[in-house]
């Protein structure tokens, strides 16, 4: 068993670690067994330390940033667990170019890009979790996404022996999915290209999505946003509101009855009960529709696999 105090002397602080921690408390759903240790990096340098230090000694690392886009099995995460939330948090703006670093959010970038009178990036003022989960998940909304205005992506390979740099080409956006999900680099920077506009303008657009946020979205409740990728010709809120599921539940595990393309938490959901829910929507609906309807959320840990 690693004594986990000792592999990370010299590198963290024992406040940087912690030790057969909840994930609960650090994912937006408030769900999730306990990481064997869970850690967070303030610099490169240590998450490049860590990196190869796991990598030398053959153990598992998994990446979280804001945990919110993220469902956690109810044993936990094996192995390291890396926040990046705490990462140096870094934001420049050059002409039309901005450059955000560590862990800053998605929101704060697009307020940044207010300030500087920037247009292209207001419908992601709400979105919640670090501006580099935004960029592995390409993460979408009111029509946009992240593909349209990442125009480079800085990472360090899984080993932590090499930083890359990645131009749009290489990225290999699709529906939430990118590059990033199927090669496990690790994303620690992202330069945005978007459009000079009017100040007034872009601010009155931000405000609008983020009361249309308010009023359509169940954020009064635990959840990770939209839980599933429309497919091509439907929209999955009307199917499942056709199928009669709209308050469906399993325990706490509830989909909305605010917005049906969400599964909230209505106080201790495990795990299990979103994925037993989220299976018997996917179910009804391919009974009904003959359509299969992919999840939009990253599943991590130990029993659990991704799905889509």
């Amino acid at each position: 068993m690693t004594d986990w105090k000792v592999f990370f002397d010299g590198i963290l602080t024992e406040r940087d670690l912690k030790i057969n921690e909840p994930m609960s408390r650090h994912t937006t759903y408030g769900i999730g067994g306990p990481a064997d240790v869970f850690v967070t990096p303030q610099t490169e340098e240590q998450l490049i330390e860590i990196l190869r230090k796991a990598d030398a000694e053959g153990i598992a690392v998994t990446v979280i940033g804001g945990g919110s886009n993220t469902l956690v099995s109810d044993k936990g995460i094996r192995g390291i667990t890396i926040c990046m939330n705490r990462m140096k948090q870094e934001m420049t703006c050059e002409g039309e170019w901005i450059t955000a670093s560590g862990g800053t959010g998605t929101g704060t970038v697009a307020r940044f890009a207010e300030k500087n009178s920037l247009k292209g990036f207001e419908w992601a003022v709400g979105i919640p979790g670090t501006v580099c989960g935004a960029v592995f998940m390409n993460a979408n909304g009111y029509g946009s996404q992240m593909k349209r205005v990442v125009e480079e992506v800085y990472a360090i390979t899984r080993d932590g022996k090499e930083k890359k740099t990645y131009g749009w080409d290489d990225l290999h956006y699709g529906d939430s999915d990118s590059v990033f999900m199927h090669n496990g680099d690790i994303i620690v920077g992202v330069k945005l290209h978007l459009s000079p506009g009017n100040p007034e303008e872009i601010k009155r657009e931000m405000t609008e999505h983020q009361i249309s946020r308010r009023t359509k979205q169940p954020l009064e409740k635990r959840s990770a946003g939209t839980m599933y990728l429309r497919p091509p010709g439907y929209h999955v809120g009307p199917m499942i509101k056709d199928c009669g599921l709209i308050g469906f539940s399993i325990g706490d595990a509830q989909v909305s009855t605010k917005h049906p393309d969400f599964v909230v938490n209505n106080g201790h959901a495990s795990c299990q009960e979103i994925l037993d829910v989220l299976h018997e929507v996917q179910k009804r609906i391919m009974e009904k529709y003959h359509v299969h309807v992919p999840l939009d959320v990253r599943i991590i840990g130990e029993g659990v696999q991704q799905e889509r």
